[in-house]
C-alpha cells in the first residue's frame, strides 16, 4: 500500500455525444484520473409503434469508434490522465448478461452475436470484458456465469446508476431502472463467489453525460503510477474497489498480500482495513463466505477537537424551477475559496453534470465555475470536498456570484449553515413575472425558488480515518473468499474487490 496511490476511474460511461467527445473529455479531467472513452453502438427505433433498441453493426456505429478511437488517443497523458477505448457489447446481452469490451490501447468494433465467439476474439488483445448490472435475472440482461472467462473479465461492476448487484439482499438494490429490475438471485457478485469464481469489483455510471459522476458509483484503483500499464496492471491484479459516488478510500489486506490475492494453506488469518471516507464512516463490515464475520460501528468513536486535520463538504444549487413556471433553470457559479489562518490541502468534486472546473492554488484558494440545474435530476447541486488544516480561528471564505461568507472553523464543528441567495431570488421573480416584493401574501415563491449554498459540518480526520487490524479470522475447510463494505453516515457506501483462501 505504501508504494501505491488511489486513482478514481470510470469504465461505463457512454460517450453518446461524439461530435462534442473533446468538450466532455475535457471536463471528464477535472473529475477522473482514468476514463473508458465508451462507444455505446445502439440507436432507439420504432417497429410498428413500438420502442426498441437496435441490435447488431451500423456504418454510422464504425463511424463513432473511429471518432472516439482518435479522442482516446489524444487526450491520453500519462501521469495525468488516463484514458482507454472500449464499447458496450451490442450481441446477445439478453441471455449472456451485459459486458463493456475495454481495449488496452485499441481494437475493431466486434460484431460478435454469441459471447463465446467475442471472447475468442478478445483473447488475441490486451483486453477485457467487464459484467455490469449482473444481478438482474439471468436470461434478461442478468450475468449468466456459466459463461465467464477469469482472464477477461478480472471485475465486475457492483454499482451502477442501476443499483447494487451485490448479493439478493445487499442494500441499494437494482431499483432504479424499473423495467430491467427487479434484482433476482443467480447473477450477483456473491452468487459468483459462492460458485468459486474469482472476480474483483469496480463501480462505474452508465449512461450519457459527465464521466464518474456523482452517485452513480465510480472505481478506485491501486496503481503504482497513473499509466495505462499499471492501471491495467491494477485492474488484471482486482486491485480495485467500487463506491457508489464518494470517493470513500478503501484497502484489503489478508496475511500481508492486498486484495484481489489467493493465499493457499495458511496457518491463520489476520486482515486489515483501511478507510479514508468523504464523511464519517458509520459501518465497516467484514464478509467471509457470504456473511458478515466481524463488524465495526464507528460514530462515537471520536471526540469532538479545535485542531488538526478537517473535511468540510459545500454545495451549491437548488434555486429556480420550471415547475414554479421560471424558463431559465440553469444556474453559473463562479467563485473561490480562501483559507485564512490555515491549510487548504486537497480539494475533491463531488459533480453530477457537464460544465464543472476548478484550480486550487496552492494552500491558500480554489477557483470554481459551476453549473447547476434544478430540473436536472443530481444536477440540482453540486459540490466540492475540503480537506484542511487548521485550528478554531481558521477561516473559511468563500466568495461566489457577489456574496461574501466567512465562517471560523470553530462555528461549523457539528453544524450546517445554509445560505438562501433570497435578494437575488425577489429580483429574479421581478424580472420574469413583473412581481414586486410585498405583493404576495404567500412569499414561498422567493426561499423555493432562490439559490442556496450549504456549507456541511466539518468532521475530524478520527471520525472519517479508520484503521481495523483484526486477528484470528475464522477460515472455513475448503475454499473461503472476504472482502470489505462499507457505509458512511449519509448511506455512500464501497466494497472492495475480495480475497482467497484455498486450504
Amino acid at each position: 500500500m505504501n508504494d501505491m496511490r488511489v486513482f478514481w476511474g470510470d469504465f461505463h460511461k457512454h460517450l453518446e455525444d461524439v461530435e462534442n467527445a473533446d468538450e466532455i473529455i475535457g471536463y471528464a479531467k477535472y473529475n477522473l484520473d482514468v476514463y473508458c472513452v465508451l462507444c455505446y453502438p445502439f440507436k432507439w427505433e420504432r417497429i410498428k409503434g413500438a420502442l426498441v433498441e437496435t441490435v447488431g453493426q451500423r456504418q454510422e456505429f464504425l463511424e463513432w469508434w473511429e471518432k472516439l478511437r482518435e479522442a482516446a488517443r489524444k487526450h491520453n497523458e500519462e501521469g495525468r490522465f488516463v484514458t482507454f477505448l472500449g464499447y458496450e457489447w451490442h450481441g446477445n446481452r439478453t441471455h449472456y448478461g451485459d459486458h463493456n469490451v475495454i481495449y488496452f490501447e485499441d481494437g475493431p468494433l466486434d460484431d460478435s452475436w454469441e459471447i463465446e465467439d467475442l471472447f475468442q476474439n478478445l483473447r488475441g488483445r490486451r483486453a477485457m470484458a467487464i459484467p455490469h448490472h449482473t444481478g438482474y435475472i439471468e436470461g434478461h440482461r442478468g450475468k449468466n456465469w456459466n459463461y465467464h472467462d477469469p482472464d477477461l473479465s478480472p471485475v465486475m461492476e457492483v454499482f451502477s446508476a442501476h443499483g447494487s448487484s451485490e448479493a439478493i439482499d445487499g442494500l441499494q438494490g437494482l431499483t432504479n431502472n424499473r423495467s430491467m429490475g427487479p434484482r433476482a438471485s443467480g447473477g450477483t457478485f456473491v452468487d459468483a463467489l459462492d460458485r468459486g469464481i474469482r472476480i474483483g469489483l469496480i463501480a462505474s455510471n452508465d449512461g450519457a453525460g459527465l464521466p464518474g459522476s456523482w452517485p452513480r458509483g465510480i472505481a478506485g484503483i491501486w496503481a503504482q503510477e497513473l499509466s495505462r500499464e499499471a492501471i491495467w496492471e491494477a485492474l488484471k491484479k482486482r486491485r480495485t474497489f467500487g463506491t457508489t459516488g464518494d470517493r470513500i478510500s478503501l484497502w484489503l489486506q489478508l496475511n500481508g498480500e492486498p486484495m484481489g490475492a489467493v493465499i493457499r494453506n495458511p496457518s491463520g488469518a489476520r486482515v486489515k482495513i483501511d478507510v479514508e471516507g468523504v464523511q464519517p464512516v458509520e459501518l465497516i463490515e467484514l464478509i467471509h463466505n457470504g456473511r458478515v464475520c466481524s463488524s465495526h460501528h464507528h460514530p462515537g468513536s471520536w471526540d469532538e477537537k479545535m485542531a488538526g486535520e478537517f473535511k468540510i463538504l459545500v454545495e451549491f444549487g437548488w434555486g429556480p424551477s420550471t415547475r414554479y413556471g421560471f424558463r431559465d433553470v440553469e444556474q453559473i457559479w463562479r467563485g473561490r475559496f480562501r483559507l485564512d489562518g490555515g491549510r487548504l490541502l486537497s480539494v475533491q468534486p463531488r459533480f453530477s453534470m457537464l460544465g464543472q472546473s476548478y484550480l486550487q492554488a496552492g494552500e491558500g484558494e480554489c477557483e470554481f465555475s459551476l453549473k447547476t440545474r434544478r430540473n436536472d435530476g443530481y444536477g440540482f447541486r453540486q459540490g466540492m470536498v475540503l480537506r484542511l488544516e487548521g485550528d478554531e480561528d481558521t477561516v473559511l471564505g468563500l466568495s461566489v456570484e457577489g456574496e461574501e461568507i466567512e465562517l471560523r472553523l470553530s462555528d461549523t464543528i457539528t453544524r450546517t449553515h445554509l445560505f438562501p441567495l433570497l435578494e437575488e431570488s425577489g429580483r429574479r421573480v421581478e424580472s420574469e413575472f413583473g412581481i414586486v416584493e410585498g405583493e404576495l401574501r404567500n412569499p414561498d415563491i422567493y426561499y423555493h425558488n432562490a439559490r442556496k449554498i450549504r456549507v456541511h459540518p466539518s468532521y475530524p480526520e478520527e471520525s472519517y480515518l479508520v484503521h481495523l487490524d483484526l486477528e484470528d479470522v475464522e477460515i472455513s475447510p475448503g475454499n473461503n473468499y472476504y472482502y470489505a463494505r462499507v457505509r458512511q453516515i449519509d448511506g455512500q457506501m464501497a466494497w472492495s474487490s475480495p480475497m482467497w483462501i484455498e486450504n
